[in-house]
């Protein structure tokens, strides 16, 4: 059959060629477009290009592969949304009008946006800071309705116990996101935990990079430590987050996976390829026919303190050994 232009207009014009010349062309296109329903189609919402949830993305679509390989890929289509409550719901919403099987989130605010708009399509997150005490889900056991996936919560307590021993912490500043539900929780964790060891915590809101500045200037003058609590805006400036605390002496603690890397003195922080491996292993039991909300939400096995020593000698800090026993990685 000829497909140029001119011989396709001529077929045309023949109605006993019409339905030949269509059921040829959707053979072709079948499995260029993943025709076959078994295949399943992902649809994956990432906020920005975090390198955490890039790291995670990249563990999952590795280990879905391999896990359907012998039934057939999987389509895998990602969206990008900004980091705002509109940006996470039109994702969300795109991927139900292109008819996705199953869709991924990763955040809880990217999660709670599907949990609202995703019609009962079944939701697998990953890195979802207290699943259920942001009401995604109803019990880490047996969640129910259409989410499962993996929380990414590490003991805060832990994290403070560590910093607590390497410094005399007075007051502590808490940068947060009140468009993160998870950021905020993290927020009100932390005052708990501070106010009974006598500690005050000073909050400040950053809504988006053009508050970050003005934060930490008010900040500055009243606190000997900072918490940067998780949320995908303070993430993305990450680098004028560690420059004023370089510039101000400041040690910069928080349970963001890579902080320390960039110049935090303590992280407690999990594991991305943990979440984005563990996650598939949940998409491809969907994809075979199991319920999301019959499967437990997992929590993180491998979680790691780093503790950045580089950054302490610049801080004029000496991190005592109790410290270092408790550190799973140490940055010279």
């Amino acid at each position: 059959m000829m497909c140029n232009g001119v011989h396709l207009i001529r077929l045309f014009r023949h109605p006993r060629f019409l339905i030949p010349l269509v059921v040829a062309c959707l053979l072709v296109l079948m499995p260029v477009v993943g025709w076959c329903k078994k295949d399943g189609l992902v649809a994956v919402v990432i906020t920005g290009d975090l390198p955490r949830y890039q790291l995670a993305h990249e563990a999952f679509v590795h280990k879905l592969e391999e896990l359907t390989e012998a039934r057939g890929e999987a389509t895998v289509y990602v969206q990008r949304p900004n980091p705002d409550v509109m940006s996470w719901i039109n994702s969300i919403r795109k991927a139900v009008g292109i008819g996705a099987d199953i869709i991924v989130t990763y955040g809880a605010p990217a999660t709670l946006a599907g949990k609202n708009e995703g019609r009962n399509i079944p939701i697998v997150f990953a890195d979802v800071y207290e699943p259920v005490a942001l009401g995604i889900v109803a019990d880490i056991a047996k969640p129910g309705g259409n989410l499962t996936g993996m929380a990414g919560q590490t003991p805060l307590e832990t994290l403070l116990h560590a910093y607590y021993l390497s410094k005399d912490v007075r007051k502590i500043g808490v940068l947060f996101s009140p468009e993160d539900q998870a950021s905020i929780y993290q927020k009100n964790k932390l005052v708990e935990i501070a106010e009974k060891k006598g500690i005050t915590v000073l909050p400040a809101e950053v809504n988006g990079p053009g508050d970050l500045w003005k934060e930490l200037q008010t900040l500055s003058p009243h606190i000997d430590s900072l918490f940067v609590a998780e949320s995908a805006v303070l993430e993305m400036s990450a680098t004028k987050i560690m420059d004023f605390s370089k510039k101000n002496k400041i040690p910069v603690i928080s349970q963001i996976h890579g902080f320390c890397e960039m110049g935090a003195l303590m992280t407690l922080e999990a594991d991305p390829a943990e979440q984005g491996s563990r996650i598939a292993g949940y998409v491809a039991e969907i994809l075979s026919g199991k319920k999301p909300g019959e499967l437990p939400v997992r929590t993180p096995r491998n979680v790691s303190l780093v503790i950045n020593l580089h950054t302490a000698r610049e801080l004029g800090l000496k991190i005592p050994f109790q410290a270092l026993t408790l550190a799973t990685r140490v940055i010279r």
